[in-house]
């Protein structure tokens, strides 16, 4: 989709609406279910949409609102009958309505959230992306009431086609997530796939939420069941903001630490920050999942707070070296027992990260060589003077065993697609 031209994508966007409210309207002629429940369900996906649980404090990982939950219980039941012995059955399910309320929702939530200041050519992906799992979901659970497993119920079996569906949404999710990427790709396919599935807890809860309130509504709670079923989903809520909340106030306090340094002069201002970004990108447009960004991320931060130690006159007198400054670094970070896998990382951030004639050293985690090569173009650029392109030259020159030439690679593709320098072709 990236390849797309920039007028085809324009147009796509503006389709997207437009062609699922047509949808949407055109199944509503056809399904069981009377028009004010459609209506009525189509409206919860629209509401829903505006109520979110942000899964990070970063913008680039999976977010999920409460629509996940919405879509879940409008899988509607089919036709209702009485055979002659006077059994009241429901037969299959009514997946016209349910495709009613989908595409009628769906274009709601694009109509909303563009006239919330959200750029259209934005919104596509995530629209697409939300319509693809919304129809594999009732696809494959009405696909499985209709057909083999519909003459078994009132036992664990009611379970298996809601369990297929949710599987067959996350698989779409995640490969329509990892193939929609609009603009240049400073994110690969793998970092966002894994970012979803790091996430599932969330995507579980809010799937389980809706489920909770299509059982009590089909059982003659009707919308009674909203505030009951809206009750674990708000503890839930609190729980994970809380959550987010206590991590961006610990990175906050990290990130101040790591200004020391730079505030008493013993280092060049800004290079905590800008290393941080670049070699969080850098582990993004490699794939690593989100944990192992958080690392970078931390280590990013924290690489240079052993220079501290360079106000003590005897530490001057002896003189120091960079392995110095990355031991009290990783000892300094070392109090905190929830970052000893970070010292780890920044102890061993300018090591080089092969010997002669080895492949690699695997005691030089990803994160350490990406801290190195981010760290290393910061200290050419900022504090040596170099332009981008001769910094990214001296790294190149050192790629054989100090500067791991894959995290050197995937840097040069972030600045091009910056458009930081024009590289010079053959």
């Amino acid at each position: 989709m990236a390849n797309w031209a920039p007028r085809t994508v324009a147009t796509s966007s503006w389709l997207f609406p437009v062609g699922s409210g047509l949808i949407g309207v055109y199944f509503f002629t056809l399904a069981s279910t009377d028009v004010f429940s459609l209506l009525i369900a189509a409206m919860a996906l629209v509401l829903g949409s505006l109520v979110g649980v942000a899964t990070s404090d970063s913008g680039n990982r999976f977010t999920m609102g409460l629509a996940v939950a919405a879509a879940i219980p409008f899988v509607l039941p089919g036709e209702t009958v009485v055979d002659l012995a006077g059994t009241v059955a429901t037969y299959g399910v009514d997946l016209a309505g349910t495709l009613a309320t989908y595409g009628v929702g769906l274009a709601g939530v694009w109509a909303v959230r563009f006239s919330f200041g959200e750029d259209h050519l934005e919104l596509l992906p995530t629209m697409v992306r939300r319509l693809g799992g919304y129809v594999a979901y009732a696809g494959v659970y009405s696909g499985l009431r209709i057909g083999f497993l519909a003459e078994l119920s009132g036992g664990w079996e009611d379970l298996l086609p809601f369990v297929a569906a949710l599987i067959a949404w996350l698989a779409v999710e995640v490969l329509l997530r990892a193939m929609l990427i609009l603009g240049p790709r400073e994110l690969s396919r793998t970092y966002l796939a894994r970012a979803l599935l790091y996430d599932i807890n969330v995507f579980v809860g809010l799937a389980l939420t809706g489920a909770l309130f299509g059982e009590l509504f089909q059982r003659n709670l009707r919308w009674w069941a909203l505030p009951i079923a809206l009750l674990p989903y708000s503890f839930a809520h609190a729980a994970f903001k809380r959550f987010q909340e206590t991590k961006v106030t610990y990175k906050q306090t990290i990130r101040a630490l790591a200004r020391i340094p730079e505030v008493s002069g013993l280092g060049v201002d800004g290079h905590a920050d800008r290393t941080t970004a670049l070699a969080a990108s850098i582990g993004k447009e490699l794939g690593l999942g989100p944990s192992q960004v958080d690392d970078v991320e931390y280590a990013g931060l924290m690489h240079d707070i052993g220079r501290v130690s360079l106000n003590e006159p005897q530490v001057i007198k002896r003189g120091y070296t960079d392995d110095d400054i990355a031991r009290w670094s990783a000892e300094i970070i070392a109090e905190s027992p929830y970052l000893d896998r970070v010292a780890e990382d920044v102890r061993h951030q300018y090591e080089p990260f092969r010997k002669p004639g080895e492949q690699d050293d695997p005691e030089i985690s990803i994160v350490s060589r990406i801290i190195k090569v981010a760290a290393a173009y910061d200290w050419r650029v900022h504090r040596d003077g170099m332009s981008p392109l001769e910094a990214l030259e001296a790294l190149h020159a050192g790629a054989a065993y100090d500067y791991d030439q894959e995290v050197v690679a995937s840097l040069r593709r972030l600045l091009e697609g910056r458009g930081v320098f024009t590289p010079v072709r053959a």
